[in-house]
C-alpha cells in the first residue's frame, strides 16, 4: 500500500526559486488531495550584531530592540507570503483550500523545520534547492542537508535551474 500524503510542509527561504517549487508543491497537493503548511524560518540576529547592540545599549534596551526587530521582520515575512499565495491562487487564503496555514518563525532553520514537521504531523517535507549546473548539484545547502539527514519523515528536494533550460536535468544524467 502506498503511503498517504495528507499534509505537506513546504519550506521556503523566499529566494528566486520559490515560485517553481511552490507550484510543484501545489500540483503534488492536488494529486494527493493534501493540504500545505507554508513555512519560512528567519534566522535570529548573528553574534556580531548582538555584540554591537550589547556594547552600545543597556541589556534591557538591547533586548527590547531585538524583540521589536524580530517581531516586525516576522510580520513582514508573513504578509509577503500571504501576498505571494494570493498572487499564485488569484484568491485570498480563505478562498483556497490547499493552504492550511502560513507559519513564519525565528530560529535555526533546520531545527525549526523538523519541529514544525512534527507539530503539523507532515507526511512530506518539500524543499527547493537552487542548482548552478552540474558542479553545484553535488552540494546541498546546509539546511537542506541537515533536514534530509535528521528527518523522521520523507523529504522531497526539488531542484531549480538558474535558467529556463533543463540544466538541472542534464546535470543529473
Amino acid at each position: 500500500m502506498l503511503p498517504q500524503i495528507k499534509t505537506i510542509l513546504y519550506t521556503t527561504a523566499l529566494g528566486s526559486h520559490t515560485r517553481p517549487v511552490f507550484r510543484f508543491t501545489i500540483g503534488l497537493a492536488r494529486q494527493h488531495n493534501a493540504r500545505i503548511v507554508l513555512l519560512h524560518v528567519a534566522e535570529p540576529l548573528n553574534n556580531s550584531v548582538r555584540f554591537l547592540m550589547d556594547s552600545y545599549l543597556s541589556p534591557e534596551k538591547a533586548q527590547q530592540l531585538h524583540q521589536e526587530a524580530t517581531t516586525g521582520i516576522l510580520q513582514k515575512f508573513h504578509q509577503r507570503l500571504e501576498s505571494f499565495c494570493k498572487e499564485e491562487f488569484s484568491a485570498t487564503l480563505e478562498q483556497t483550500e490547499l493552504i492550511s496555514e502560513i507559519r513564519v518563525l525565528s530560529g535555526v532553520p533546520y531545527e525549526v523545520i523538523l519541529h514544525e514537521a512534527d507539530r503539523c504531523e507532515a507526511d512530506l517535507i518539500v524543499m527547493g534547492v537552487h542548482s548552478g549546473g552540474a558542479r553545484r548539484m553535488e552540494f546541498l545547502g546546509s539546511t537542506t542537508r541537515r533536514v534530509t539527514l535528521l528527518s523522521k519523515r520523507p523529504v522531497l528536494i526539488v531542484p531549480v535551474a538558474d535558467t529556463d533550460s533543463n540544466e538541472w536535468h542534464k546535470a543529473l544524467i
